[in-house]
């Protein structure tokens, strides 16, 4: 029942911004927001278009938000691209977030796009303006950092050039970004480069120099954990 109202929804809505063909329903989850209460979230797909996040209120029956993910470089067109999520519940923010994750399948490597979502003053919202880039050898966490810096979004992505004998699943020095929740925002609030080089599949280990001991959240989205390894 909640997959077809999402699907009529969708074909509406479709119709009048002049779309013709409906794009694949990849994954449809009903979050509990404290304001809205329940409502349908969505990823979609169609090939040679950004995929999109869709919020519906399941009690009204309207669309809350939908929001395009793109990236510069137009990966996330393509045919070997994905957009999965996850929820995340923590006590430091105001109701559950939603973890966006586009995904670039490449040869050597994979990209990664964060796009991040909440309930702000009774609107759903999007975060962050612009995705939020990871390879495999990084990663994100969303929740509580540590003592000093509270709840917030921790992103961290490998960089060459810092490390003898340096290829490309070795030991790197991270570029560590922190994020924290301002207003109807992710506002970057920390930026640092690792004292230490880490193994590509250890990269979480090098926010431990911020105090902070974290795991890479993508490991628990399906269809995104996979292309970790």
């Amino acid at each position: 029942m909640i997959l077809k109202l999402g699907q009529i929804l969708l074909v509406l809505l479709l119709l009048t911004t002049g779309v013709g063909a409906a794009p694949n329903i990849v994954q449809s989850v009903v979050v509990d927001f404290p304001v809205n209460g329940r409502v349908i979230v969505q990823a979609h797909e169609e090939v040679g278009q950004f995929p999109k996040m869709l919020f519906i209120s399941e009690k009204r029956a309207n669309v809350l938000l939908l929001s395009s993910i793109t990236d510069e470089d137009k990966l996330l067109t393509e045919a070997e691209s994905n957009l999965r999520f996850r929820v995340i519940r923590a006590s430091g923010f105001p109701g559950p977030m939603v973890m966006s994750v586009g995904l670039f399948h490449g040869g050597s490597d994979n990209q990664f796009f964060l796009t991040v979502f909440g309930e702000v003053d009774g609107k759903i919202v999007r975060l962050n303006d612009n995705p939020l880039f990871a390879n495999i050898q990084g990663g994100y966490y969303l929740g509580y950092l540590n003592k000093n810096l509270g709840y917030g979004l921790a992103v961290w992505t490998f960089i060459w050039g810092n490390a003898i004998n340096e290829s490309h699943y070795s030991e790197h020095k991270y570029q560590i970004e922190i994020y924290q929740l301002r207003g109807r925002r992710l506002q970057r609030t920390l930026r640092r480069i690792s004292r230490r080089v880490y193994d590509w599949d250890k990269g979480a280990n090098s926010l431990r120099e911020l105090g902070i001991r974290v795991t890479d959240q993508r490991t628990g989205i399906p269809g995104i954990n996979e292309s970790l390894e």
